[in-house]
């Protein structure tokens, strides 16, 4: 956790305790990071700004009892010697937080997975996802009630020749790692490979053929696992390390679900070129079956097509 020098976290002045402003600040603490606590007033609806007098005044009494209650959070958080700063953003809550983060070039988001008036089906909210797709640094979502990562699952792809997975995989293991140790849990790390079009292959060679086939590729994944590995110190033969054959969306939560995990640690990031498509399909599937908390990580050099307002 030492890359995080600015830390954004956005809560829900309203709720009577703040577990996840709690952990940030820990994080925060732990990097010797400054940390930032914001909370969203939201655009008035069309039907109140017509029927609301003084709808204006009306935002303006949300604004300052939101920022009181965050200049509260900050004060015991300032006790514990972290350097910290409040502020109330104002609009659509994503794009809200995205352009506070272009705008004080933030390093880490973290904000509850999903909120509680939130209408999206599935484990994350739309601003989570929205957040994972679109914001420009790193994004943690976290379980409002379980923020104690005992098991945490780091997903590299070193099969991959794009220096982008290079970057990330280096970024997901040592925090996977370094998060675990800091909870005082364990890490697993996962790699999930496949034969390029299996069944179609399968049906069309003879079964040793076919099994000598699974079996060099599976060895030539796990030389490329084991170089990497190597690099920390590990190797792919590790009691904490899996080669899973199959597809990544089916094998991750399956994984997690079955093994406990509290915190995912992946990257994100698509390779599409196309503006606003920023989360690949695979995260994308992932992510709509995952269960627990995830840190989204992205490239230094990612941009993010929300636009910088004036």
């Amino acid at each position: 956790m030492k890359q995080f020098r600015n830390i954004l976290v956005a809560t829900d002045s309203r709720l009577d305790q703040h577990p996840i402003v709690d952990e940030a600040a820990e994080i925060a603490a732990h990097n010797e990071a400054s940390l930032t606590i914001v909370d969203v007033v939201p655009d008035l609806p069309w039907t109140v700004r017509l029927t609301m007098q003084d709808a204006g005044h009306m935002s303006e009494l949300m604004q300052e009892e939101k920022q009181q209650k965050l200049d509260s959070l900050a004060t015991e958080i300032r006790d514990r010697g972290v350097a910290v700063q409040t502020k109330v953003l104002h609009g659509k809550t994503s794009l809200s937080i995205i352009r506070e983060v272009m705008r004080s070039n933030f390093d880490l988001v973290v904000r509850v997975h999903k909120g509680a008036q939130s209408r999206r089906h599935g484990f994350f909210g739309n601003t989570g996802i929205r957040l994972l797709r679109k914001c420009p640094c790193a994004v943690w979502l976290m379980q409002p009630t379980h923020v104690k990562f005992k098991h945490v699952l780091g997903c590299v792809d070193t099969s991959s020749e794009d220096k982008i997975d290079s970057e990330l995989n280096n970024e997901v293991y040592d925090l996977a790692k370094e998060v675990s140790h800091y909870h005082g849990g364990f890490f697993s790390i996962v790699h999930v490979w496949s034969l390029w079009n299996a069944l179609f292959l399968q049906r069309r060679m003879p079964p040793d053929e076919f099994a000598e086939m699974m079996q060099r590729n599976h060895d030539q994944v796990e030389s490329y696992l084991d170089k990497f590995l190597q690099h920390h110190g590990s190797s792919a033969k590790a009691e904490n390390v899996h080669m899973i054959e199959g597809e990544p969306a089916d094998a991750i939560p399956g994984f997690a679900q079955k093994n406990d995990v509290d915190l995912i640690v992946m990257g994100t990031v698509a390779r599409s070129g196309v503006s606003g498509m920023v989360m690949g399909n695979t995260a994308e599937r992932i992510l709509d079956r995952m269960e627990c908390s995830v840190l989204a990580l992205k490239p230094e050099d990612f941009v993010s097509p929300i636009q910088l307002d004036d």
